[in-house]
């Protein structure tokens, strides 16, 4: 089968294509903006994400011209276009994608819960959504979680006193940075052991890198604004694999859909304080939440069994 991934959203794309090129397909995946999380596409046009209408011609004229030649050259099955298409209204879904191969459009977010199903989207063959959350945007779609391969990497064993408590947000607005900030101020002036460790704008090897050095990992601290998630990201899975335990935000809706035990620490502003400090006091607390996450990690994002939901999503839309 012969796929063209279109985004590398969170290094999700790149994720699944790994696996997938595992399993003998040909995969290839197209980057349109620069991107400094991304690994390895394979086409990056490093477009900035920040523009001016005076140059939303010329741009869309460098992405079409790419676009149609890979199209051309290499004749997909399937166009798997992570948070659906590139142009206004997703108008290139049934004008473009579709007369050459079938659509799946994956949701991941912000575009989905700020603008709702697009005009063009309604022409994927199938929906899937990367978080539960995204459902009540488009009831239709199908929930699969993301694929996260085992990196390997594990917590250093740092033989020192101090507690780093790490925070890596793609967005400080979403994630509830302000609240994180404010708790570790409180709380380093009540523990003088306790270290804050802010990782923004980073490449993903150095955030992991980062990371391992962590004893806490806080992915996002909920403030009861409907444009937050609610749910864990992939920084919340790639310090599971570690070992190490994370706190984020599981909205109340939401949580139904987290298969216990987790090893997630769910949280708040109100009580972001308060469950750090219990993390801080008890080490076995956090040894036991670490192991919890690892096999969390293990099952319910075992990169082998979700890549095979995903080709048969595929293999039935080819057959329709």
């Amino acid at each position: 089968m012969k796929i063209l991934h279109i985004r590398n959203i969170a290094n999700v794309a790149y994720n699944l294509s790994l696996q997938q090129k595992k399993m003998g397909h040909e995969v290839r995946l197209f980057e349109i903006t620069e991107n400094y999380t991304s690994e390895n596409t394979d086409i990056s046009l490093n477009l900035p994400l920040k523009y001016s209408k005076k140059d939303i011609p010329r741009r869309f004229q460098i992405i079409s011209k790419n676009l149609v030649e890979i199209t051309l050259k290499e004749k997909f099955d399937i166009f798997h276009l992570h948070d659906a298409g590139i142009f206004p209204q997703d108008i290139d879904i049934p004008l473009f994608f579709k007369r050459f191969g079938k659509v799946v459009v994956h949701w991941h977010g912000s575009k989905l819960r700020n603008n709702g199903r697009t005009f063009g989207s309604k022409f994927a063959d199938v929906e899937i959504v990367s978080t539960p959350d995204l459902l009540d945007y488009s009831p239709d779609a199908i929930w699969i979680p993301n694929c996260i391969p085992w990196h390997g990497l594990s917590k250093v064993n740092r033989n020192d006193d101090k507690i780093i408590i790490g925070h890596a947000p793609t967005n400080r607005f979403y994630k509830g940075t302000e609240y994180f900030l404010e708790a570790m101020d409180q709380l380093k002036k009540e523990y003088p052991n306790v270290d804050c460790l802010l990782i923004e704008n980073k490449p993903h090897q150095e955030v992991m890198q980062l990371l391992q050095t962590c004893d806490i990992v806080v992915d996002s601290v909920g403030f009861y604004d409907k444009r937050q998630v609610g749910w864990y990201g992939v920084l919340t899975n790639e310090a599971q694999q570690m070992g190490i335990p994370c706190c984020t935000w599981i909205k109340p809706g939401l949580e139904p859909y987290l298969e216990e035990p987790s090893g997630i620490v769910n949280v708040t502003k109100d009580n972001l304080k308060q469950r750090l400090e219990e993390l801080i006091r008890d080490e076995n607390l956090r040894e036991n939440l670490g192991r919890s996450g690892r096999k969390y990690v293990e099952k319910v994002h075992n990169n082998k069994v979700l890549c095979q939901k995903f080709l048969t999503l595929y293999k039935r839309t080819i057959l329709k």
